[in-house]
Parts: C-alpha cells; sequence; structure tokens
C-alpha cells in the first residue's frame, strides 16, 4: 500500500512562512485574469486564499480577446499597486503561448512564464518558478527518494509543468523521459513501466492504468479532470496505490500545494521589485 502523498502538512508550513512575510511587506496585490474559456476552480483557490492572507485580489472582467487582454495587461503592468499577475489556462485556441506570456512585466510574472524568466530559470538564476513545478519537486523531496540515477517518466511536455521539472531533474542527474500528445498510444505502457518516478500532467482522467505502474514507483498525479461529477487525476488512483511505493492524491495533492506556491512567488516578487 502506497504513502499518500497529501499536501495540508507542507501547505501550512508554506503558509506560515509567507505569513511571517507578509507582516513586514504591507498590502499586496495579485492580479488574476480569466480567459474567455478558462477554468475558474484554480480562479476561486486563489481567491480564497488571497482572502485568508489579506492579499489584494480585484475583480477583472474576463478577456475576450487578444487586444483586450493586451490592454488589460498594460494597465496592471503599469500600475505601481499591482504586485503580481496571472494568466488563468488555457487561452483561446489560435493564441500562441509565449507570445501571450511575453506581454506580462517579467517583474509581476508570478508564474515566471515570461521569456526572460524562462531564460533566468534555465541559467539556474532565476527565483520566479512555476508554482506547479515547484509543487512536484516540494512533493518529491517530501518522499525522500534520491533522485540520482532514477529513471523518471514525464507524461506532458508543458512550459508551466514538463519542460522546468525536465530541467530539475536532469540537474539532479535523474534519466528523464518524456511522453506527450505525439507519442503512440500503443507506447505508453513501455514507457510508464520502466518509470521508478513517474509524473503526469496530461489532464485526461484515468489516461495512466494502474496495471502499467512499476511497482514501489513513485507517483505525482498533476492531472485534473471530471468524471462522473467528480475531480480526478490521470491515474488510476484506488488500483494504483496498491502498487506505488507513494502517490499524490487528486484533489488534495499537486493542486492544493500549487496555489501556495503562487503567493510564494507573489512575496518573492514584492521583494525583487524593493530592491
Amino acid at each position: 500500500m502506497a504513502v499518500i502523498l497529501q499536501a495540508d502538512k507542507l501547505c501550512e508550513g508554506l503558509k506560515k512562512q509567507i505569513k511571517t512575510d507578509l507582516e513586514s511587506m504591507g498590502k499586496l496585490c495579485l492580479a488574476s485574469l480569466l480567459i474567455a474559456k478558462s477554468s475558474s476552480e484554480y480562479y476561486q483557490a486563489q481567491k480564497k486564499l488571497a482572502e485568508e492572507l489579506g492579499v489584494d485580489f480585484p475583480a477583472i472582467p474576463p478577456a475576450v480577446s487578444l487586444s483586450d487582454l493586451k490592454s488589460k495587461l498594460e494597465k496592471l503592468n503599469n500600475d505601481p499597486k499591482v504586485t503580481g499577475i496571472i494568466l488563468n489556462k488555457p487561452f483561446l485556441q489560435k493564441w500562441k503561448e509565449q507570445e501571450v506570456f511575453s506581454l506580462l512585466s517579467p517583474d509581476k510574472d508570478v508564474e515566471g512564464m515570461h521569456p526572460l524568466n524562462l531564460g533566468r530559470f534555465f541559467s539556474g538564476e532565476s527565483k520566479l518558478i512555476s508554482p506547479t513545478a515547484s509543487s512536484v519537486i516540494e512533493l518529491l523531496r517530501e518522499t525522500k527518494v534520491e533522485l540520482k540515477a532514477k529513471r523518471v517518466v514525464i507524461v506532458g511536455f508543458s512550459s508551466l509543468i514538463g519542460k522546468p521539472l525536465t530541467l530539475f531533474l536532469a540537474n539532479e542527474i535523474a534519466t528523464v523521459t518524456i511522453v506527450h500528445r505525439a507519442t503512440k498510444k500503443e507506447d505508453l505502457p513501455f514507457y510508464i513501466a520502466g518509470a521508478d518516478i513517474l509524473i503526469s500532467a496530461a489532464g485526461v482522467p484515468g489516461l495512466i492504468k494502474a496495471e502499467w505502474i512499476k511497482k514501489g514507483a513513485v507517483v505525482i498525479d498533476v492531472g485534473t479532470g471530471q468524471r462522473d461529477g467528480k475531480t480526478v487525476g490521470d491515474v488510476e488512483f484506488d488500483k494504483a496505490k496498491e502498487k506505488a511505493a507513494a502517490i499524490t492524491p487528486v484533489p488534495g495533492g499537486v493542486g492544493k500545494l500549487t496555489t501556495m506556491f503562487l503567493f510564494h512567488n507573489l512575496v518573492v516578487a514584492a521583494k525583487s521589485q524593493k530592491k
């Protein structure tokens, strides 16, 4: 039976540190922009935590076009009262991700997705790292698993999750394999079966079958989706927990910690702006 990697304890520790930082920083402001098609679930989690921490969280109408988004971001980038900005995905279909993120002020980019911040991360200089990637890293540390020489399979290669995790794990001298939407479905079980550590961020409910997972593997499920009215992950959790050494639940795992790391990045951004 797997150890269930709940995020509660980690969240409380991080929240305590954030509250301590906020006491000496004054009022911060997080501008969270919904796009016409983006999900409000993460947005509502941000709003709830902002209220708890005493962070300003202005109501901003969803952006309905790229020109509308540009107009909103120009005002927020130049507003000295705004500490950090987050763009909630998914974006509209024809938007190019990096073109959109490049509209952000790098100093207010609390997801670390501006090309300048990504470049800093790749060179080991950035302190603004994707909150989701930071959450996965923290949960991996919680397992105390030695990453060196481990075979890691990452399902998904987004700039928010797959790409930064690939670099982090490679720097830890793990052997990293990436599978994505172009990987043949019939090949997926082969890759999964070889993983000492599996990180799935596909957002496809039940994509990863428990029978594919190596006995004793660490499973970090980043994906979220809906099935029968419930929020579930990419991995068949109930069956997989019988084989894995450690596994994250959905909800209650990576997602919960991600919101906390977002506000950690807000504090980091505020300190950087003061300097």
